[in-house]
């Protein structure tokens, strides 16, 4: 009989095959970590346009927004963008 290094979500045991099949997410942990999906890069403002750079500061919070127009004031420093801040 094999063996399978079994994950226990929420009391469930799953072996790591049908877990994924379950719609389940292992918790971080060992293999929690080596499955979870990878951290994305921060958003800058310098590599989008200006609409672009515009709808992200509409859906985010105020510590994003202040990184946002200080990472635009360093860089290109666009009017449209800046005028959000004030």
């Amino acid at each position: 009989m094999p063996t399978h290094k079994m994950i226990t979500i929420d009391g469930i045991r799953y072996r790591p095959e049908d877990a994924a099949r379950a719609g389940v997410r292992p918790a971080a942990g060992p293999l929690g970590m080596a499955q979870a999906e990878p951290s994305r890069a921060p958003f800058d403002p310098g590599e989008h346009d200006v609409p672009a750079v515009l709808a992200h500061l509409a859906d985010a919070d105020g510590t994003e927004t202040t990184r946002i127009l200080t990472a635009e004031a360093a860089g290109k420093n666009r009017k449209t963008i800046m005028e959000v801040g004030t």
